[in-house]
Order: structure tokens, then C-alpha cells, then sequence
């Protein structure tokens, strides 16, 4: 498989280029000049963590493909941290593509695959608009689906307890009364911005909104206005995309090796 081949399925299907979000990294980050370039071996990852990296090169990757990039934004100075990163990227030819917003908002991406493990019916997409004035579905707006009966109403500690069992996590962040019955939900994956999202869930008539990132005004806010809310791990809530996308692309690409690295959520938590 050569490198332009999988820039292209991705760029066009899995993790579209329109869909990036205003100046975030997408694309080739790290070496990218040699598009012609034969890849055998493919690492699928969250993020570039040492640990990530070391794993890499250790196993003669040629190809990383990551959810976070080395850096995020445009910077001037390098840190000590990125420096030894990049120290180490030199020491065998790895390429590395950064997916970013655009892979939360692809079919098949991180809200999607978020809706689909939590069993709830997909109904319409939560469309922004990015930098260039095109539409990005960056959410899915869901309606509860019940396992035995259809016409149970779900509450929001029903909810809680789906997602502490269906994606692995041990604590549930949430926002709102327990006991409230659930109708229509709003799912933005990732480390998205919510404040704005927030309110326009509410214009789509969502009493519930879930998302990997929620600040603790966008908390005050929900519970003035009486609407639930669910933070749910950041790197749950996108490693389980990007398992999923590992096993599409090595369908894709059946003669390529594909590897997924998992290297656990950062956060640790004192139970």
C-alpha cells in the first residue's frame, strides 16, 4: 500500500478533510514529503504519548495514525517534552496523520460509534459550521432505544448505568436529577467546545446532552436551565472509535499490518 492511498480513503470517506474545525492540525503532520512511500505497518492511536511513540518505533511502524496530534495548535517554541519526541521520531522513518475534529464528525467516527455502543437510535445529525462556512455533523442527536421493552421510559440513572456498562468506565460525570426521564439526547465526542453546542441541543429540544468535555460554567448553565448532563472519558469515548476504524482499515487494506496502541487514559481516579 503506498502512503497516498490511505491519506486518500481517509481524507475522503473515514475522517473527512471538510470536516476540520477552524486552524486544528489534520493530515500528514510529520514526515510527510514522500506520498509514493510503500507502507506495511500502520499504529492506530489515541494520542502520541512516549509511550506511543517508543512502542512505534520499537516495532518498525511506518505509518501512526492519531486521534491528537504532537501539538494542537501552531506554537514558536518547542518544549522539552516534544523535543525528546521528535529526537526519537528521528531515529527510524515513521509518517503521522493527525484526524482530529474530523473524526468525531465522520460516519463511523466518535459520536457515531458513541451512539451505537450506548444502543440508542440515531436520528438526525448535529450539524456547526466550521472556518470555511461548511456543515459539519460533529454530533448525533439520539432517541433512547430499550433493550426488552420498547415503551419503558428511560431515566438518566438508567443512561448512567448503560454507560458504565456498555463502555468499561467505573464513574459516570453527570449534571441533572436522576430520576428524569430521558427523550431525546445530544452526543458531540471528543474535546469539542460545549457552551455553544449546549444551547443549540437545547433549540433541537435535547434534555440530555453527553460529551468528553465539559467545563464547570457549561455545568452551571445546564443545571439553571434544567438540562442533563454526562461527561464521559475522554479517551473512552475515542479509543473505541478508533478500534473500530483499526479493523475497517485492515478490511481495507488486508496485506498491511494494522496495530492499535492503547495507552489507557491518563487521568487515574482514587475510588
Amino acid at each position: 500500500m503506498l502512503l497516498q492511498e490511505i491519506q486518500s480513503i481517509l481524507k475522503n470517506k473515514l475522517s473527512p478533510k471538510i470536516f476540520r474545525l477552524d486552524s486544528e492540525i489534520y493530515g500528514l503532520q510529520y514526515n510527510s514529503k514522500k506520498n509514493n512511500r510503500i507502507i506495511k505497518k500502520v499504529m492506530l492511536t489515541v494520542d502520541l504519548s512516549k509511550e506511543a511513540i517508543f512502542f512505534a518505533l520499537k516495532n518498525k511502524i511506518n505509518l501512526i495514525i492519531s486521534h491528537h496530534g504532537l501539538i494542537n495548535k501552531p506554537t514558536n517554541t518547542f518544549d522539552q517534552v516534544l523535543i525528546n519526541k521528535l529526537t526519537f521520531l528521528t531515529k527510524y522513518p515513521i509518517s503521522i496523520f493527525i484526524l482530529n475534529s474530523s473524526f468525531i464528525a465522520a460516519e463511523g467516527g466518535v459520536s457515531e460509534t458513541i451512539a451505537q455502543a450506548l444502543y440508542l437510535n440515531i436520528e438526525e445529525m448535529f450539524e456547526i459550521r466550521n472556518f470555511k462556512g461548511n456543515k459539519v455533523p460533529i454530533g448525533r442527536i439520539c432517541t433512547p432505544k430499550n433493550y426488552v421493552n420498547e415503551n419503558q421510559i428511560l431515566s438518566l440513572e438508567d443512561l448512567i448505568k448503560r454507560i458504565k456498562v456498555n463502555l468499561s468506565t467505573s464513574y459516570v460525570i453527570y449534571v441533572g436529577d436522576l430520576n428524569k426521564s430521558i427523550r431525546k439526547i445530544c452526543i458531540v465526542g471528543g474535546n469539542t467546545p460545549s457552551v455553544s453546542y449546549i444551547k443549540k441541543a437545547l433549540r433541537k429540544d435535547c434534555d440530555c446532552y453527553i460529551s468528553g468535555n465539559i467545563n464547570y460554567i457549561d455545568a452551571v448553565f445546564s443545571r439553571d436551565i434544567g438540562l442533563s448532563i454526562i461527561e464521559i472519558s475522554h479517551y473512552k469515548n475515542e479509543i473505541i472509535a478508533i478500534k473500530k476504524l483499526c479493523n475497517i482499515l485492515s478490511l481495507e487494506f488486508p496485506y498491511v499490518e494494522f496495530i492499535l496502541f492503547e495507552s489507557n487514559d491518563p487521568f487515574k481516579f482514587y475510588h
